[in-house]
Order: C-alpha cells, then sequence, then structure tokens
C-alpha cells in the first residue's frame, strides 16, 4: 500500500542523526544536504521539507523543496523551490511522482516555483496542470573540452567507448594550447576571499536587489558555509544510497573581488563541481564583462571543467568573443516553472540571479 510521509525542518535533525539510516537501501537526503537545509536563514521550523512515499515500508520515492522568500512590493512572501525529486525505477511510470507534487503543491497551498529540473521532471509537471513555464533565460554552455559521460554529478565513465570517444574528441582541441596564451591585462587584479566582507555584500545585495528573491548577507554566508557538495577522492557508503550527488571529486566555491588601476569593477561568487562550472551571483561594472569573461574562463581552466554555464547576456558577448580560448559552445535555456497561486501573486515579469533556486548549490 503506497504512504506519503513529510518531514519538517525541525524533525530533520533527528531524522539526520539517526545511526540506521546508513543499513537503508536507499537515502532520500544526503547529510550534507541535511545540514545546509538546516542553515537555510529563509526556513521555519514548522517547513515541511522532505517527502517520502513509501509502498509497504519500503521507500519508493522522495522529494525535497527549498524553503524561499519573495519580494512582492516590498512585501515579504514565503514560498519555496521543488528540488530533487526521484522514484525507485521499479515504480515509474504509475503517477507516484505526481502524487508527490501533488501532496507539495497542496502543503505548501501553491507557494512553488522549480527550475533546474531534467526533461522527465518537466514531464511530470505538466502531468499536474498546476505549473507554467512563467519564465525563460537564454544562456549558453562554453565547452572547454568535450565529455561524453551520462550524467555531470560523476567523473567516471560506466562505458569504456565513451571514455575512447571523448579522448579521440579532444584530440581536436585547439583550446587547450590557445588557453595557455589568455591572461588578464597587467592594470587588473584579483582578491580572493572565504567569507564576504561588507564591500561584496553591499555590491552583491545591490545586484540582487533588482531581483525577485533579494540575497542578502545571511544567504550569501549560508551558500558558502553550507555546500551541498563535498570534496572526496573515493565513494562514500551513505553517498552512494543517495540518487543525487553528495560526494565528488573536486568542488569548490571561488569568491572573487576584481580590481582594475586599483579600482573594483566586479564581485564574482564562482562554483566549480566536478565537470561543471557557473557563475551564481556576480557584480560588476558596465564595460567590464570582457574582464568578467576572461575571469571566469581562467578559472574553469585551472580547475579542469569542462564546460561553463553563464546566463548574464553581457557576459555571454564577451565570452563568445573569447572564440580561440574554448572548444565551442551551444545555446541553453533554463526554464522557470511557477505554480499557478504563487504566480497569481507575482505576475510574470520577474527577475532572478543564476544561482536562484538550488542552482547556486548543483
Amino acid at each position: 500500500m503506497l504512504s506519503i510521509s513529510k518531514i519538517s525542518l525541525k524533525e530533520l535533525k533527528l531524522f539526520n542523526d539517526d545511526t540506521g539510516l546508513t543499513e537503508k537501501e536507499f537515502l532520500p537526503i544526503s547529510k550534507v544536504r541535511a545540514m545546509s537545509f538546516m542553515a537555510n536563514p529563509r526556513v521555519s521550523s514548522n517547513d515541511n521539507v522532505l517527502y517520502q512515499a513509501h509502498w509497504n515500508e519500503k521507500l519508493i520515492a522522495y522529494l525535497t523543496v527549498l524553503p524561499d522568500i519573495a519580494f512582492v512590493n516590498n512585501q515579504p512572501i514565503p514560498f519555496a523551490w521543488i528540488s530533487g525529486a526521484w522514484v525507485h525505477p521499479n515504480f515509474r511510470r504509475q503517477g507516484i511522482a505526481t502524487k508527490l507534487i501533488d501532496t507539495v503543491v497542496a502543503d505548501w497551498k501553491g507557494m512553488l516555483m522549480a527550475t533546474n529540473f531534467s526533461k522527465i521532471t518537466e514531464t511530470v509537471f505538466e502531468k499536474t496542470k498546476t505549473f507554467k513555464t512563467a519564465k525563460e533565460i537564454v544562456g549558453r554552455r562554453f565547452y572547454l573540452r568535450k565529455t561524453l559521460l551520462s550524467s555531470y554529478n560523476c567523473c567516471k565513465h560506466s562505458n569504456p567507448f565513451n571514455y575512447l570517444g571523448e579522448k579521440a574528441i579532444n584530440l581536436f582541441n585547439y583550446s587547450n594550447l590557445t588557453r595557455k596564451f589568455l591572461n588578464l591585462p597587467k592594470e587588473v587584479e584579483l582578491e580572493y576571499f572565504s567569507r564576504p566582507d561588507e564591500e561584496i555584500i553591499q555590491k552583491l545585495t545591490l545586484e540582487t536587489e533588482k531581483t525577485l528573491t533579494k540575497r542578502g548577507a545571511n544567504e550569501f554566508n549560508w551558500i558558502i558555509r553550507y555546500p551541498w557538495l563535498i570534496n572526496g577522492l573515493l565513494p562514500d557508503r551513505a553517498a552512494q544510497k543517495f540518487f543525487f550527488a553528495s560526494v565528488i571529486p573536486a568542488s569548490a566555491y571561488y569568491l572573487v573581488k576584481v580590481f582594475k588601476d586599483d579600482e573594483l569593477i566586479g564581485v564574482l561568487l564562482m562554483q566549480h563541481s566536478n565537470t561543471r562550472f557557473t557563475v551564481p551571483y556576480y557584480w560588476f561594472e558596465s564595460g567590464s564583462e570582457d574582464v568578467m569573461a576572461k575571469v571566469i574562463l581562467l578559472h574553469a581552466s585551472k580547475a579542469k571543467a569542462s564546460f561553463i554555464n553563464i546566463y548574464n547576456p553581457k557576459i555571454v558577448d564577451a565570452m563568445l568573443n573569447l572564440r580561440h580560448y574554448y572548444f565551442f559552445s551551444k545555446k541553453r535555456v533554463r526554464k522557470y516553472l511557477v505554480a499557478d497561486s504563487m504566480l497569481d501573486l507575482i505576475g510574470e515579469n520577474f527577475d532572478l540571479m543564476d544561482g536562484d533556486g538550488d542552482c547556486a548549490f548543483i
């Protein structure tokens, strides 16, 4: 018999501390992700954040939500991002994911958004007839090398032919050589931070002031201090029971101030996750996007990432002008689905930063 259960934030700590979890066949949330959820500055203790589906006490599906706050006419409105839905392969195409989402919609009274989802998950959202594509942002993926990995959350090929094919393709990758000649102008200097200082907070807050979620010091410190991915060279026992990535060989945040002639011209919060390199949050002076593009490209290259995802149109254009320093690029479209009840409140004319939702974490 199918049953669906909910776990609130205040219950999540007890759930996460249960030593018996590692003996279960599957885990609905990783340790590091649960810790991040508990540190979320925009969550309330009674918010339900984890939904599980069991069949005769066997975990067969789960879904997590990430609480947030939207600002409409400067009034804070609690809502949540749907993040991380999984159904056991033996129970797929039976409407279980739809039932989980319907439960979440009812629980959160339709105050929900979703982005950064797979094609399969998008199909499930469409079946609920509750969500609409309220916004699409066109960006670009810049490849430093071509990868044939079936999943970007891992770095090993399960198919040896893919590995050999990737090696063959990259024999023709001229950017491996040309990137060695890419340098910043002499008048440009960088300063690194492990935590944002007041100036960084001021600049990033200024940039996000235009957006629906208006990030501040608490949110930026949370993102950097409580990542969902941790570095590990070998597989982790518990992480192997969690469908999404948790322990990976390479993961890091880079928080950088960019100066030109001793004047601050940009702040970049960059994330490296195995093959992927992104810029969740940023601020830069108009006209300095060419420098920002070079800083991003150099960091991604040094980190040995396979590709860079960028959605800021000015930086995308600047990256396109650096054609000799990457292999090739292709268009990316990020969709934002909004439940009907929330869409009635916020309308369709809203802005978001690249890192909003769960995008700053994965």
